[in-house]
């Protein structure tokens, strides 16, 4: 297969790096040094968008290890040894049109390729962890029902970029997204998580919430699989986990600016510069266990007694196209004592707008001191109560017929 962009090979347990990075107009301070970091690469913003596996943390080599698993399990229909790696209580979701899923049961039914003919190529992968948790950030290729058998795509590929937590093992979140328009769905969280049908083969495993019972599968039994060797090109070889940033698509350059100005108004401790990098009805987490929450004046509103303070942003990694982009950071807050805790965050952008944000603490607890009448939080106040929401627009009314 032709590749048009430099990239780094992990192919039969050796590493060959393609491309170098630009030079910088100014030199500055060396860049951190640690494990997940590739060196001496340097980017505009000074932080690494590649990775070299020998660098990988213990935590990161097991995840990687755990992703790997879940695409070799995907294509060889192994849903037992698939489902063994998932966490009973997951977090999931297929489409961002969807809400969020908990359970290993309604995994099972979100995840379909396991149960189909489709079958799944590993493009890229980039991992940010450490004791506490690891977030992989990968690109699939899908090839949903090769030609020839059912299915309305008919094999045509599909490249979904791809969110998976792990924690002690297990895959305890997944996110797909794809990053080119596929179907009709427009944009927020309107569908049920894992559609409306539990096949029979996933009603064993457990759910997160009580409540959820499940339903009846079609057709009186699980459906049919039938044998299908892969297509050509297909296989676990040649993902890569290094791109620089000369080479990044559109949607990337414009992801890879997005939230570089999120931790730089972060850092400065200006709620109205964060506002100007989100979409207005975006999406976020304040919390890891905590459900969407939607809304930038939500979100103003929910960060500003922390914004500010000191943070080093090391490493971004950006998988997307023209329809949105996925991006996972590494960086270290830091408190006024000089403490510093890893962090990873989680990001989606669409038209160089964020539309979905979280943060996780990688090693430890993050001590927070929230400031609920801090400048910030004055300015947010002040803000909103300026420019009031748009009152709800009436509901609609049925015209009589002429």
């Amino acid at each position: 297969m032709t590749r048009t962009k430099p990239f780094l090979c992990a192919c039969l347990g050796s590493v060959l790096v393609f491309g170098t990075s630009g030079t910088l107009a100014q030199a500055p301070a060396p860049p951190p040094q640690g494990p997940g970091l590739l060196q001496p690469q340097q980017q505009q913003g000074f932080e690494a968008t590649g990775q070299l596996p020998a660098n990988y943390t213990p935590e990161e080599a097991a995840a990687v290890a755990l992703v790997k698993r879940l695409i070799d399990t995907t294509n060889t229909k192994d849903l037992a040894a698939h489902m063994a790696l998932v966490d009973d209580n997951v977090i999931h979701r297929g489409d961002p049109v969807e809400a969020l899923g908990h359970g290993a049961r309604g995994y099972c039914s979100a995840y379909g390729f396991i149960r189909s003919n489709a079958w799944v190529r590993l493009d890229e992968l980039y991992a940010v962890g450490g004791p506490s948790e690891t977030l992989v950030l990968h690109k699939r290729t899908d090839i949903n029902n090769p030609a020839g058998l059912e299915g309305s795509l008919g094999g045509y590929p599909v490249e979904v970029a791809v969110l998976a937590r792990v924690r002690n093992g297990k895959l305890i979140e997944w996110y797909d997204a794809p990053i080119a328009r596929v179907g009709f769905a427009g944009p927020g969280n309107s569908r049920p998580p894992g559609g409306m049908r539990v096949p029979e083969v996933c009603a064993k495993y457990p759910v997160a919430q009580a409540g959820q019972a499940p339903v009846a599968p079609r057709g009186g039994g699980p459906p049919q699989v039938h044998p299908v060797a892969a297509p050509p090109g297909f296989g676990m070889l040649g993902y890569g986990v290094a791109k620089i940033e000369s080479r990044f698509n559109p949607g990337e350059a414009a992801a890879a600016q997005a939230v570089r100005g999120w931790f730089a108004a972060w850092q400065a401790g200006n709620p109205l510069l964060l506002g100007a990098f989100v979409d207005q009805s975006m999406d976020f987490r304040p919390t890891p266990t905590s459900e969407l929450v939607k809304g930038r004046d939500a979100l103003l509103r929910s960060v500003c007694a922390t914004m500010g303070g000191q943070l080093n942003l090391t490493g971004l990694h950006v998988i997307g196209d023209y329809f949105q982009t996925m991006v996972i950071a590494r960086w270290d807050r830091i408190d006024a004592a000089g403490t510093r805790t890893r962090m990873g965050s989680f990001f989606r952008v669409r038209n160089g707008l964020i539309v979905e944000w979280m943060d996780t603490p990688l090693a430890g607890a993050a001590p927070v001191t929230a400031n609920p009448n801090s400048a910030a939080c004055q300015t947010v106040t002040t803000t909103l109560a300026a420019f009031p929401p748009a009152p709800a627009a009436p509901p609609a009314v049925a015209q009589p017929p002429r």
